[in-house]
């Protein structure tokens, strides 16, 4: 008479083993998938270009000068971080695009990746000189905006106006290149000098 097949102990001990080379195998599989896929790489801490003794010249619509920044050093970063420049000067010029009628300057600037925008950071000062035909103003102050296509500047820092004829402070102010046009926002003193006949 023969015995009823039924599990012996090789047999539970195969399955066993079958099992755990399944397993392992299934393991390796998935290391070996994961280690061919492309880690996301980093954002770069690093410019993506740096220039020294930077100009640019932006042209009006009939090709003459509108106005130009320089910087003894620019640095733009990845994505949307935009371009940092160094103790920036702009000169902002007439229709004429020979006249120059203000010059910014800053210890440091900040450019939009649109260039819609610009930032000059700490000191600023602003100067008009009489060469422009116009009263002569300097103008001292931090944290200027300047919004290029609109030829307009405003900071909501106190502010300190220089003329022939006496001295205004206010906090916080507006200005407009291509008009003679100037806003002081709040807090507003002034001493007048008159002309000496």
């Amino acid at each position: 008479m023969k015995k009823p097949a039924g599990l012996t102990l090789r047999g539970i001990l195969s399955m066993v083993g079958l099992a755990a080379l399944a397993g392992s195998s299934y393991a390796l599989l998935q290391w070996i998938e994961s280690s061919w896929r492309q880690a996301e790489p980093a954002e770069s801490q690093a410019p993506v270009l740096t220039v020294e003794q930077f100009r640019a010249v932006r042209l009006n619509l009939a090709g003459l000068r509108d106005y130009v920044i320089e910087a003894p050093l620019l640095q733009q970063w990845p994505a949307q971080r935009g371009t940092q420049i160094q103790q920036p000067v702009m000169d902002w010029y007439q229709p004429d695009g020979a006249t120059r009628e203000w010059r910014l300057q800053s210890e440091q600037g900040w450019i939009a990746t649109d260039h819609q925008q610009v930032r000059l950071e700490g000191a600023v000062v602003m100067t008009r000189t009489a060469a422009s035909g116009k009263p002569p103003i300097t103008l001292t102050t931090r944290d200027v905006l300047v919004r290029p296509a609109q030829r307009q500047a405003e900071t909501a820092a106190p502010a300190r106006m220089i003329t022939p004829g006496g001295e205004v402070t206010a906090v916080g102010m507006r200005a407009w290149f291509d008009q003679q046009r100037l806003e002081l926002l709040s807090e507003v003193r002034g001493s007048y000098e008159p002309p000496k006949r």
